[in-house]
């Protein structure tokens, strides 16, 4: 599996500075109107907040829990609320934060996570897998195609299966492409290149992966001109 920190898949939980905050918390009047139209207690209200602004922040909507309180803090003191009330609980009252998700990509014109979306990102992938190997690459450019698309990203999990198993694909082909044309002569030097020859420590392909080491003139090729007077005989 990828590390999630090789990539740009954003995740809540980290402390923002006062600075951060303003940029990606702030709640303007067309936030605070869709907010007080659509949630009538201080829980409501809060956790409707915070999965607005999560969407907003994130590219998905966030586990309500994973928040920091800092940000929580700063967004109920938008909606002037004297202290932080706790949230909607995610496992007895899953309809109520359903309904706020489907409000909340309707009220910013997002769509959510579907075979179309996995569609797109498996021709974003299968185009950039020609280019490039690293997983962690390959990952990000399917974040930015569902950014551009604003659709909803899916869990890190789904979406590391998908990369690796699309990149797989990828390698397989051009594997395939350059065995065909091998000769014969091609295959057995290179599978010479993993046989230890007889009073050698290693095979010549670990002596290929050698890095050069110091530039010393002893230890640099020069190819050397003969002198004039022999290039004139």
């Amino acid at each position: 599996m990828t590390s999630i920190d090789r990539t740009a898949y954003p995740r809540p939980g980290d402390p923002l500075t006062a600075e951060e905050l303003n940029v990606r918390y702030l709640l303007n009047e067309a936030d605070l109107f869709f907010v007080r139209g659509k949630a009538l207690t201080d829980t409501g209200s809060l956790t409707l907040a915070t999965v607005l602004k999560g969407r907003q922040d994130l590219g998905y909507f966030p586990s309500v829990s994973d928040v920091h309180v800092g940000t929580l803090a700063y967004l109920a003191a938008q909606l002037d609320l004297d202290a932080v009330p706790p949230l909607l609980d995610e496992t007895r009252q899953k309809t109520t934060l359903h309904r706020y998700r489907t409000a909340v990509r309707i009220h910013l014109g997002v769509a959510a996570y579907s075979e179309t979306a996995e569609q797109l990102v498996s021709v974003t992938v299968l185009a950039a897998a020609e280019t490039m190997s690293d997983p962690a690459d390959l990952i990000n450019r399917g974040i930015e195609a569902l950014g551009k698309a604003s659709i909803d990203l899916p869990a890190f999990s789904t979406l590391d299966r998908l990369v690796n198993h699309l990149r797989i694909q990828v390698h397989t082909r051009m594997y395939d492409q350059v065995a065909v044309r091998l000769t014969a002569d091609v295959v057995a030097a290179l599978d010479g290149l993993l046989t230890v020859p007889p009073g050698a420590a290693t095979t010549p392909f670990n002596r290929l992966k050698l890095t050069p080491g110091p530039a010393r003139p002893e230890t640099m090729a020069v190819d050397r001109a003969p002198p004039l007077a022999e290039q004139f005989d």
